[in-house]
């Protein structure tokens, strides 16, 4: 079941859903209220956490600063068959922003990223990033922002991923932080949330 911002947490539909029983499924609410996805309402119940648009910019602009740093670090280790794979993940994109293709986008853009930090091989880095993704994933605005984005950020992909190539760490730095700044940037100037 897809969640959605504000969404009430039905306890036993999702039990029944999933094939759980309830005990493990109050195990799993209650680490993601400690993480800061699910809220608890005291007689009310339990509530998906809504994001505002501040809150949704500031996470970006963390991911800027650890995935610059990942960018960074992985010119030293990244691989000639990694850089094959990076490319791979875009390349079926080379000529579109076609509708039904930014869902797709939307997976690669994601495979694309998680790659960048694994090939850091800085483990507290991964850690740390792997929850700020956490936090972009459950937001789930990805679609909205690729249809005016695309062609720029399919720019910006390849821009990086030729600077990992070229084991440029200050330019792989540069480039991965403009990128998700420029994101950033677009939310707050374009797109609407809650506040």
């Amino acid at each position: 079941t897809q969640m959605k911002n504000g969404d009430r947490i039905d306890e036993r539909g999702i039990s029944e859903s999933l094939g759980i029983s309830r005990t493990p499924l109050r195990e799993a609410i209650n680490r993601l209220v400690m993480e800061g996805f699910l809220k608890v309402v005291p007689r009310k119940g339990i509530y998906v956490v809504k994001k505002t648009k501040k809150e949704i910019i500031e996470i970006l602009l963390v991911r800027a600063a650890l995935e610059g740093m990942a960018a960074r670090l992985a010119t030293k280790y990244v691989t000639e068959k990694e850089i094959q794979k990076m490319k791979g993940l875009f390349s079926p994109f080379d000529e579109s922003g076609k509708e039904g293709l930014f869902l797709r986008y939307s997976n690669a853009n994601i495979e694309f990223h998680e790659l960048v930090l694994k090939t850091s091989q800085c483990g507290k880095l991964i850690e740390l990033a792997g929850n700020i993704f956490d936090h972009i994933r459950w937001i789930r605005f990805r679609t909205i922002v690729y249809k005016d984005r695309f062609s720029n950020m399919q720019r910006e992909h390849l821009a990086i991923i030729d600077a990992l190539e070229k084991r440029d760490p200050e330019l792989a730095e540069k480039r991965m932080r403009v990128h998700i700044e420029g994101l950033a940037q677009y939310i707050e100037e374009k797109v609407n949330f809650p506040t």
